[in-house]
């Protein structure tokens, strides 16, 4: 007897999830929610590719009239928090660097924009990144292992129990980062490489 393969069931539309799938099937509808957004709130470790995937539309983003976006990077300063991230990965000892960049990466669109972006320098290991525009956020999770795999991620809809809990998640960082402003980024560079 032939098993009929069945299709994933499809997320409750109770629990808010939109879309479930590899975090890198997710480049098309990230194009869309930035330039359908007038808000991003990031959080990640540095996610350089998914930078390079979007430079032009997340500056295409700063670009439009009314646009905000803030973002929570880890802070080079916290030793603990970088030997941890280090560990964890297996590109581990380029992982400041990568953040360094980031870092520099923000400061260039907030210096040539002259737009505001607040960051938030966290120093707690993450759990998951998010990805937060107006009514929707895309939340990726991290393995809990060093071998490189498929993350998976899902996008859901910020009025949803799962929207509210990221919302909370945000204020409750806010309380607990550092906040700096862009452009203070390059001393917080020269401070966590001791010159």
């Amino acid at each position: 007897m032939t098993t009929v393969p069945t299709a994933a069931p499809a997320p409750d539309p109770l629990a808010g999830i939109v879309r479930l799938g590899p975090f890198v099937g997710f480049v098309q509808r990230f194009e869309e929610l930035i330039a359908s957004s007038t808000r991003m709130s990031l959080f990640f470790i540095h996610s350089r590719r998914w930078r390079e995937n979007h430079d032009a539309a997340i500056k295409a983003f700063l670009g439009r009239e009314g646009t905000t976006l803030e973002l929570f990077l880890p802070d080079l300063e916290n030793h603990e928090l970088m030997f941890s991230l280090e560990k964890h990965f297996d590109d581990g000892p380029q992982i400041p660097g990568l953040v360094v960049d980031a870092y520099r990466y923000f400061a260039r669109l907030s210096r040539d924009f002259q737009k505001p972006v607040p960051v938030w320098l966290f120093c707690r290991y993450p759990t998951y990144s998010f990805y937060g525009f107006d009514d929707r956020a895309v939340i990726a999770l991290y393995s809990n292992a060093v071998a490189k795999k498929d993350l998976p991620a899902f996008e859901i809809r910020t009025d949803c129990f799962m929207g509210k809990f990221l919302a909370t998640d945000i204020e409750d960082l806010k309380k607990e980062c550092r906040k700096r402003a862009a452009d203070e980024l390059e001393a917080v560079i020269e401070i966590s490489a001791g010159g």
